[in-house]
């Protein structure tokens, strides 16, 4: 495992637009800035971690997002956390953000053998998301850039506290998203926030896929029939997921015309764990 500082993708770009320069202290907790989100190798057979930030003291911010169904894989955690210190030598603080009514902030702790492992636990959902929705909303609808406690407080805006559920706050927060009036940062958080939850929820997943579908977002992509940079936008996707692709993929992909078939694979492409899932999907080999 090795922690990768090679040049940024476009994904990570975005990331470090939207993080780069911030603090968590509105959430809780007292760290150094973030210098810029850090591309983690994957062990095999262990989850990646969510989110891993470089801070400006030079240690690593692990984050993870748990709620009442989704559970915290500290196995998993535990291993990325110890190959970053024994390989690189870097101080990783690890960081659970809860946004499930019944898990309390505080700790969790779990013994491994002899080894003792415990993580901080922020309660998301103890945040008054209603008041923060409406606080953002009006900064958005006056054309002003947000600053630095707004900026942190869209990312995670889904999963505060509200008065609905959650698959009906999402589409509310990605419409909210569309009102930002710089094309780029509304770009960035239209990329980063749909990252976050995909890695983070299957409900999550299917409600964006539905919210996309019914979207201005996704009425522009079918309308303008930009076929060829749907096209591109799979290919980097998967590029950054995989690296690199067998031919029959990528071929079967740079030849597709339909742009249904391409608006469908657009929509599943970030959901795609394994080559095999790749090939069944475009080309239909077992």
């Amino acid at each position: 495992m090795r922690v990768n500082f090679k040049q940024e993708s476009f994904i990570e770009g975005y990331f470090n637009r939207i993080f780069k320069g911030l603090s968590f202290e509105r959430i809780g907790l007292k760290l150094a800035r973030v210098k810029e989100i850090v591309e983690v190798e994957r062990i095999e057979n262990y989850k990646l971690p969510l989110l891993m930030f470089l801070l400006e003291d030079d240690s690593l911010l692990h984050v993870e997002i748990i709620n009442d169904e989704i559970k915290p894989d500290l196995q998993s955690m535990l291993v990325y956390d110890m190959s970053i210190i024994l390989r690189c030598g870097l101080q990783v603080r690890t960081v659970i953000l809860n946004f499930g009514s019944r898990q309390q902030g505080g700790e969790i702790e779990r013994n491994f053998g002899s080894v003792h492992y415990n993580t901080q636990v922020v309660d998301l959902y103890g945040l008054d998301g209603e008041r923060v929705y409406e606080e953002i909303n009006r900064k958005i609808s006056s054309g002003c850039l947000l600053n630095e406690r707004e900026k942190l407080n869209l990312v995670f805006l889904p999963f505060m506290k509200k008065s609905v559920p959650f698959d009906k706050v999402l589409p509310k927060v990605m419409s909210l998203i569309e009102k930002i009036k710089d094309n780029e940062e509304r770009t960035a958080y239209l990329t980063v926030l749909p990252e976050i939850i995909s890695r983070t929820t299957k409900q999550g997943v299917d409600v964006l896929r539905e919210w996309l579908m019914g979207s201005e977002v996704g009425e522009r992509i079918k309308d303008e029939g930009v076929k060829e940079g749907m096209r591109e936008s799979i290919m980097i996707i998967l590029l950054e997921k995989f690296n690199l692709l067998p031919d029959n993929v990528y071929n079967a992909i740079a030849e597709q015309n339909n742009e249904n078939i391409l608006m469908k694979w657009l929509q599943n492409v970030t959901i795609i764990c394994s080559i095999d899932e790749l090939k069944k999907m475009v080309i239909n080999l077992e």
